[in-house]
């Protein structure tokens, strides 16, 4: 299933180089205008993700799963008929519904899996996602780089002709491995649990705390917006405030932002393979604390860099702090699922990673709108170490609320 799942990655990334120059060379929009096809399938991704994850937890992980595989084949054919920029904006819609396959496969892995190993599976999840990005990037890279019309049309065909596979290769798999029912088995229907008749004393110890349940909604509500923060000040400027404050740098060459993806791609999957050994069984929140300061300190040396005059110097100083950047989103990849999962249990799991795939939506809306108000004559210091202060003073204090003693003990 992760194989498959490479598969569905690579596509994702595939389009991503491709997909504002194909807006603008070959349907005539302005590059203001282009944009708006990232931030109308964000908002798709975002009305889509909590009806899928509410999808999983009612029905079936594994019907939402094809539901929403069914926008991803959709919406990429789409694209490569569009003959309008009108067009173009409604592929853009249905292909962010399908990103909500997020929410419904991180639901599934979390059911057909032992809890104990979670974040054995979550750790490799995270590291072939960007693997399968990061190469889907660098051949929609050399896509970009023709300026062809055919070719782009033919990546967004090749991506929605992938996602059919995806959707064909998982109905064999989930059918001869029998893993609906291993997923049925997993999630216990409510005329399953066995209700007391009487109550006495040992029987109202083992009834729920309804205090202890408020606590943890509460606390899920927490992980989301500290979420929601990480990615406004860190993920999404990886493809905004980054590449912004590299392009508008005159010493640096626009190829040093295919060697930032390369770096962080191979980064983060040598990095998993080398941490998560070590790491799956350690303190979870703790390593969810530290996401924020990693990407800190990498947005600090990049601006660091930057002030070096040398292009060598300048890229090198760049690419340890990608490097960092990568060991958060480990981090970040080992932990967050693990949490998550704990905190939300098998009949709430859809509806958690739907919160948390929709507050990335969020994050990759405002993240970009945020760094365009800093770059509108209001930038005092840089827009990277700005966003590092955000992440210190804005983003890592939600995730102090998440009780590290609690959740060590359960996780």
């Amino acid at each position: 299933m992760l194989v498959v799942d490479l598969v569905c990655c690579f596509g994702s990334g595939l389009v991503m180089p491709i997909e504002l120059l194909f807006t603008t060379h070959s349907l005539g929009a302005s590059m203001s205008q282009a944009t708006l096809t990232v931030t109308v399938s964000s908002i798709a991704s975002l009305i889509a993700n909590p009806i899928i994850g509410w999808f999983s937890d009612k029905h079936s992980p594994w019907v939402a799963m094809h539901i929403a595989l069914a926008f991803s084949v959709i919406g990429p054919f789409i694209f490569a008929l569009s003959t309008t920029f009108p067009m173009a904006l409604a592929a853009a819609f249905v292909s962010g519904l399908g990103m909500s396959t997020m929410t419904a496969w991180a639901s599934i892995l979390t059911l057909i899996s032992d809890e104990k190993h979670h974040n054995t599976v979550y750790g490799i999840n995270q590291a072939e996602l960007n693997l399968g990005i990061g190469l889907g990037a660098a051949v929609g890279g050399l896509i970009a780089a023709t300026g062809s019309d055919m070719f782009y049309r033919a990546g967004f065909a090749g991506r929605g002709i992938g996602f059919a596979f995806v959707s064909i290769a998982l109905l064999i798999i989930e059918h001869h491995y029998h893993l609906r029912q291993l997923t049925k088995r997993a999630t216990p229907r409510p005329h399953e649990v066995q209700v007391p008749q009487t109550q006495n004393h040992h029987t109202q110890q083992n009834l729920p705390n309804p205090s202890f349940a408020r606590r943890t909604l509460l606390t899920m509500g927490i992980l989301a917006m500290g979420t929601l923060l990480m990615d406004i000040f860190g993920y999404s400027q990886f493809d905004a405030g980054l590449v912004t404050t590299l392009i508008s740098d005159p010493h640096i060459p626009r190829w040093s932002l295919s060697v930032v993806d390369v770096v962080n791609t191979f980064a983060v999957v040598i990095l998993n393979v080398i941490l998560l050994p070590r790491l799956k069984d350690g303190n979870h929140v703790l390593m969810l604390r530290s996401v924020p300061v990693f990407w800190a300190a990498a947005w600090f040396l990049i601006d660091l860099a930057l002030s070096f005059s040398s292009t060598f110097g300048a890229l090198s100083l760049a690419s340890v702090a990608i490097i960092i950047f990568g060991l958060g989103e480990v981090m970040l990849g080992i932990s967050q699922p693990v949490v998550a999962a704990k905190l939300a249990g098998p009949h709430y799991s859809g509806r958690m990673f739907g919160l948390l795939n929709t507050a990335q939506s969020m994050g990759y809306i405002f993240g970009p709108l945020f760094s365009s108000f800093i770059l509108n004559g209001r930038e005092i210091i840089p827009l990277l170490s700005i966003c590092a202060i955000g992440l210190l003073i804005i983003a890592l204090p939600w995730l102090f609320y998440i009780p590290s003693e609690l959740t060590k003990q359960q996780i």
